[in-house]
This record gives structure tokens, C-alpha cells and sequence, in this order.
């Protein structure tokens, strides 16, 4: 039978000590002390987390609640059709995208003046930005204007996934032009040649804060539109601010204080140009890849199957995935076994039509059944 070691079954110089064992007792206390504060407020971190999106959850739904009321009684032509709203928004986004394409033309030939008049590396990389945002607004026009042309014989589903395309092709030629830039402030930071002087001082310092004024006013203009493309220009906008003001500090205290701040500047906002638009062809790419959406998007889409009429026993599968700039939906819902085919037909396209007005939604897809026994539809 085992038994416990006693004092005698220990060797002499090796008896535990009691002042030891109460040394590391009071220690651990004291760690559990100061531990159980942190614990607390990261648990109540959480927790305001968590009613947090509950509140937003409650928002959706009410929100939802709107929007079931504002479409119930519709026609199938009127929820095909497109409100008075949807048209405004639509000539807002028109009017950002060409504002925001003709004034990079004028930007750019400004800034290529600064650049040539000044030699400042930091106001190259500058315009050179510039000329690239004159080259994403061709390639945001285009697509935007191809997509408008409908074909729905060539193109059944449309041409939306043109814009995350034009936005990941532009993204390559921004991380392209980081790259150069990159290098060539490395070559002059690391090169005998410093002596550099900005001429036209006064004169490169208003055009520069003249671009900056603008661009941020720009921002304001495109920042609350709901296309992508508008928002592409906002984000575009808003960088320039940053970009440009950093360009033109660093040109100015390069010239006139420490020579390497101007090819330092050039490299800094190079690094900022490949990691911003790698993050922006990432998230493009994903939504071209059937990423699901998120829990949220699909909780509100199963409130409103649910609440689009009293005949649906059952919500059996949502689904809903990218596919372009938008989500692609799928419902299954359960009607009643001994419905009559019309009224079961539309139930599914009234619920059909309400799915593909919510401003997230490109198409959905609405499968009818009489029970949920089955594997999951495909």
C-alpha cells in the first residue's frame, strides 16, 4: 500500500522549508489579487461587447420592420421598379464620380508643375499618386459605365463584379508605383548627391496646400455614397490629404534643415501606398471568392423571412455569399403541404423581391418546400 513520505523518509539538508512554502503561498495570492481586476474589465469589456451588437441587432430589426411595412401591398413591378430615393442616389453617384474624376485631371497637372518646378522626391511621389488616381478614375468610369449598359442575354446576372476587378487591377498599379518610389528613396537616402534646394518655394508651397484644401473638401463630397466606386474615390480622397501633407512637410524641412527627411518622407509614403491598396485588392478578392456574410446580415435576413407572411411554418436555409460588391442570397423556406400552387408561388416571389431590395443584396434565390427532413438543398 502507498504511503505518504514522512519527515524521517526525507534526507537530512533537504526537509522543505516552511518559510519557502509560505513565500510562495503569499505570492500566488498576491498574483491572484492583482489579476482578478484585469479579469473583471476584460469581462466587462465583453460583456458591453456583446449587448453592443445586441443593440445594433435590435436596430436591424426595427429598421426591418420599416422596410416590411413600406413594401407590403407592392406590386411585382413596383418592387422590381426603382424608387425615388434609389434614383437620387444614383445621380449623387454620378455626379461624385465625374466631379472626382475631372478634378484629379486638374490635380494632376497642377502637382507635375510642383514636381518638376520643385526636384523634392516626396512631391514626385506625390504626383506620381496624383497620376495614378487620374488612371483608377478611368478605370472606375469605365467599369461604372459598362455596368449601366444591362444585356441580359450576353450577361444574365449582370456586369456588378466589373467594379471589384477595375478596383484589384488599380490596386496592382498603386503597389507597383510604391515599389519604384520605394527604391528610388532608398538609393537617394543611402547616395553621396544631397545638395538639393526647392526653388519656387512660395509658389510649391501654395499649389500643394491649395491640393490639400481641395481633396479634403472632395472627401466630404463622396464619403456617405453607397457605391463602391464612390467610396474607392472618398478612401482615394482621404489618403491624398495625408499623402500630400506629408510630401510637403518633408520637402520643406529636407530642403531646409536635414537633406534625408525629403527621400525618408518619399519612402514612408511608399510603404503607405503598398500596404493600403494590398489591404484593398485583399478585401476585393475576398468578395469575389463567396466569402459568407456576416452573422448579422444573415440574423436579419432570417427575421425577414420570417415576418414576410403568417403562411411560412418554417425558415429551413439561409444563406448568403459574395459575389461582386454584393451579396448573392439564398432562402428555404416551408409552406403548408395542401397549399394551392399560386399562393405558395407568391409567397416565395414576394419574398423574393423584398430580399433583393435590401441594399446589400444583388439577387435571391427562394426555394419553396413542404417539409425539412431533407439534406440541404443545392
Amino acid at each position: 500500500m502507498a504511503r505518504t513520505p514522512s519527515q524521517a523518509d526525507v534526507p537530512n539538508g533537504e526537509r522543505p522549508s516552511v518559510s519557502a512554502s509560505a513565500n510562495v503561498n503569499g505570492t500566488a495570492t498576491t498574483l491572484r489579487r492583482r489579476s482578478a481586476p484585469r479579469h473583471a474589465a476584460a469581462e466587462a469589456k465583453q460583456v458591453a461587447g456583446y449587448y453592443k451588437k445586441q443593440n445594433q441587432l435590435v436596430e436591424q430589426f426595427h429598421e426591418l420592420e420599416s422596410f416590411l411595412e413600406r413594401t407590403s401591398g407592392r406590386s411585382d413591378e413596383e418592387s422590381r421598379g426603382k424608387t425615388e430615393a434609389e434614383e437620387n442616389e444614383e445621380r449623387r453617384t454620378q455626379i461624385a464620380l465625374q466631379v472626382s474624376f475631372y478634378a484629379n485631371i486638374v490635380l494632376l497637372g497642377v502637382k507635375l508643375f510642383a514636381a518638376i518646378s520643385s526636384g523634392s522626391l516626396s512631391i514626385i511621389t506625390s504626383a506620381l499618386d496624383s497620376f495614378l488616381d487620374l488612371v483608377s478614375g478611368l478605370i472606375l468610369f469605365m467599369t461604372d459605365k459598362t455596368i449601366r449598359k444591362q444585356n441580359k442575354y450576353l450577361y444574365p446576372i449582370g456586369k456588378s463584379r466589373m467594379q471589384p476587378l477595375g478596383i484589384i487591377v488599380f490596386s496592382c498599379i498603386m503597389g507597383t508605383l510604391g515599389f519604384q518610389v520605394l527604391i528610388e528613396g532608398i538609393r537617394q537616402l543611402i547616395g553621396d548627391e544631397h545638395t538639393h534646394h526647392l526653388e519656387h518655394l512660395v509658389l510649391t508651397i501654395g499649389i500643394m496646400c491649395g491640393v490639400i484644401v481641395l481633396k479634403f473638401f472632395l472627401f466630404l463630397f463622396c464619403r456617405n455614397s453607397t457605391s463602391s466606386s464612390v467610396q474607392t474615390y472618398a478612401q482615394d480622397h482621404r489618403n491624398d490629404v495625408a499623402t500630400n501633407s506629408i510630401g510637403l512637410a518633408a520637402a520643406l524641412v529636407g530642403d531646409r534643415v536635414y537633406y534625408w527627411v525629403d527621400p525618408l518622407g518619399a519612402i514612408l509614403l511608399a510603404i503607405y501606398i503598398v500596404i493600403n491598396w494590398s489591404q484593398t485588392a485583399m478585401e476585393n478578392i475576398r468578395s469575389m471568392v463567396g466569402m459568407s456574410a456576416p452573422p448579422e446580415f444573415l440574423a436579419s435576413l432570417t427575421y425577414l423571412a420570417w415576418n414576410h407572411h403568417p403562411d411560412i411554418v418554417l425558415i429551413d436555409t439561409i444563406r448568403a455569399y459574395t459575389f461582386g460588391p454584393k451579396y448573392f442570397v439564398e432562402v428555404d423556406i416551408v409552406l403548408e403541404e395542401d397549399m394551392p400552387l399560386r399562393r405558395a408561388h407568391d409567397i416565395g416571389e414576394q419574398l423574393q423581391n423584398r430580399i433583393e431590395r435590401l441594399e446589400d443584396v444583388e439577387r435571391a434565390f427562394v426555394h419553396l418546400d413542404f417539409e425539412s427532413e431533407h439534406a440541404p438543398e443545392h
